[in-house]
C-alpha cells in the first residue's frame, strides 16, 4: 500500500473517531489554533451516556465545546493549565482543576502525571492536509502537542486546508496517526484591541528600554501591539524575535529591517516560536515562511537554550505587583484568569541573558481607575508568577522601575514613583508599616 491508501484508510466521520476515546482515558486538546473543531469534540461530548471517567485536558480554549456544559461532568472530568475567557468561570464554579504548569515543562509535567496516575492517553489535533511524501505538519501551534503525541496511545488529526505548512519540528508521517476527520473552517482570528491612551503610553516607555540587536519575547494584545507599531518607525536594527508566540505586526517589522535575526546566538536569522494567534495577515506572513520556525515549548522555552541568547528582552503583563516586586500575572486572589504560560520561562532567560531584560507591564489601575494594580501586598489567594528576586523593570504608564539591585525599601519607593499619583501616599504610607522605616 502507498501512504495515499494508507491515508484513506484512515480517514472517518467525527463520530467514528470519537469511538476511539475509552471511559478511563486521558484525553488532551491543544490550545488555540490547534484545537478541534467543534464538530469533533461534540462528537465525543455524545457519548457522555456510555463513557465515564474521561479526563479532559486543555489550554487556552476559543471554541465553546458543549463538553464544558455541567451535563457532562458525570462522563468528563476537566482540567486546564492555562484559562481563557471562555473558561475562566469553570474555576469559579469549581468544575474544573488547575494544573500548575509552565511552558517549558508542560511535556515533563504531563509524562510524570502519566507515571503518577497511569491512563491509555490520547490527543486530537488540527494538521494540515499530507504532502506528496506523506506528512502533515501542525502548522501554527505546536506548542506542547508534539510532548503529547511523543506518550499518546492514540493520534486523531483534523485536517483542516486552511491550516498553513510551517517550518521548524512541525510535520508528522500520516503512520504516527491512528484517525483522520477532513474539515474545513477558518482558523480562528483576534483583531487587535485599539489601544488606549494608558497602553500608548506604557508602550512608548517600553521601547525606551530597548536598543540594537535585542532579541525580542513578546506576545498579543493592546500594548504589545502598540510596542509593533512603534518599534516599526523606531530606527532600530537588528532584532531578534524568540518568542512563545509572535506578536502583531511581525511582517511590517521583518519588511522594514526592524527584525533581521541575524545576530542571533541560537538559531540565526530565524524568527523561532511555540504557537500564533492573530489575525489572517499574521498567519499569512508565519506560514511557509522559511524565516519562521516553529516548535514546542518544551525546547522553544528552554531556559538553558533562553540563556544562550545576548540582550534577550522578555515583555509581559502582568495584574498586581507587590511593594516588593513580587509579580501576580495569572489571579486575582482565589479567581483565576490564565495560568502561568511562558512568563517565568522568559523572564528567568532575560535575567541570565547576557545583557538581558526581564519588562513586566501593566496598567497602574484597575476597576476604571478605582483600585491600584500596584499594591502593598497581593491579594490573599494570589498565585505567584514572577518571584520578586526575579522581577527586573516593571513598567505603567508613569514611567520605569527598575527594581533589579534595590533592596526592599528602595523597590517600594520605586514603584511607588509610577503607581497612579492619587494611590501614592496610601502606598507610602503601606511601604512604612511593611517594611518599617
Amino acid at each position: 500500500m502507498t501512504w495515499k491508501d494508507i491515508y484513506k484508510s484512515k480517514v472517518c466521520s467525527h463520530q467514528e473517531a470519537a469511538r476511539l476515546v475509552q471511559s478511563g482515558d486521558r484525553l488532551f486538546t491543544p490550545l488555540g489554533l490547534g484545537e478541534p473543531s467543534t464538530a469533533m469534540m461534540d462528537a465525543i461530548a455524545d457519548r457522555k451516556d456510555e463513557l465515564k471517567d474521561v479526563d479532559y485536558i486543555s489550554s487556552l480554549v476559543f471554541h465553546p465545546y458543549k463538553i464544558f456544559n455541567p451535563e457532562y461532568r458525570k462522563a468528563f472530568r476537566l482540567i486546564t493549565g492555562f484559562y481563557s475567557i471562555l473558561t475562566m468561570s469553570q474555576n469559579e464554579a469549581g468544575i474544573s482543576t488547575f494544573v500548575p504548569v509552565q511552558s517549558s515543562n508542560v511535556g515533563r509535567v504531563a509524562e510524570k502525571r502519566q507515571k503518577l496516575f497511569p491512563r491509555r492517553q490520547g490527543i486530537i489535533t488540527q494538521v494540515t492536509p499530507p504532502d506528496e511524501h506523506g506528512f502533515v505538519s501542525l502548522g501554527l501551534d505546536l506548542f506542547y502537542t508534539p510532548d503529547i503525541i511523543d506518550q499518546a496511545d492514540y493520534v486523531i488529526g483534523e485536517v483542516n486546508p486552511k491550516m498553513p505548512w510551517t517550518y521548524g519540528d512541525t510535520s508528522y508521517h500520516i503512520s504516527r496517526f491512528d484517525k483522520f476527520v477532513e474539515t474545513e473552517e477558518p482558523l480562528l482570528a483576534l483583531p487587535l484591541p485599539e489601544p488606549s491612551d494608558v497602553h500608548i503610553k506604557i508602550a512608548k516607555n517600553v521601547v525606551s528600554l530597548l536598543k540594537n540587536r535585542d532579541c525580542l519575547q513578546i506576545g498579543i494584545g493592546a500594548v504589545p501591539g502598540e510596542i509593533s507599531k512603534l518599534l516599526a518607525d523606531s530606527g532600530l536594527k537588528d532584532l531578534g524575535l524568540h518568542t512563545e508566540m509572535a506578536p502583531m505586526g511581525t511582517r511590517e517589522l521583518v519588511e522594514k529591517g526592524v527584525v533581521t535575526c541575524k545576530f542571533k546566538q541560537a538559531h540565526r536569522n530565524k524568527i523561532v516560536m511555540a504557537f500564533t494567534i492573530g489575525d489572517q495577515e499574521l498567519y499569512d506572513f508565519l506560514g511557509n515562511n522559511p524565516m519562521v520556525e516553529f516548535y514546542s515549548a518544551s525546547y522553544c522555552n528552554s531556559i538553558p537554550l533562553l540563556v544562550q541568547e545576548k540582550n534577550l528582552v522578555a515583555i509581559n503583563g502582568s495584574i498586581e505587583v507587590d511593594l516588593v516586586g513580587t509579580i501576580a500575572s495569572e489571579s486575582i486572589g482565589d479567581a483565576m484568569f490564565s495560568g502561568t504560560g511562558g512568563q517565568l520561562d522568559f523572564v528567568i532567560g532575560a535575567f541570565w541573558s547576557e545583557g538581558g531584560r526581564a519588562i513586566n507591564i501593566l496598567p497602574s489601575t484597575a476597576k476604571g481607575g478605582t483600585v491600584s494594580r500596584i499594591v502593598p501586598y497581593l491579594t490573599q489567594g494570589a498565585r505567584v508568577t514572577v518571584p520578586r528576586h526575579y522581577a527586573q523593570y516593571i513598567v505603567t504608564e508613569y514611567g520605569i522601575a527598575d527594581l533589579t539591585s534595590l533592596d526592599e525599601r528602595e523597590r517600594a519607593l520605586a514603584l511607588i514613583e509610577i503607581a497612579h499619583p492619587k494611590f501614592r501616599d496610601e502606598l507610602l504610607k503601606a511601604a512604612k508599616k511593611r517594611l518599617k522605616f
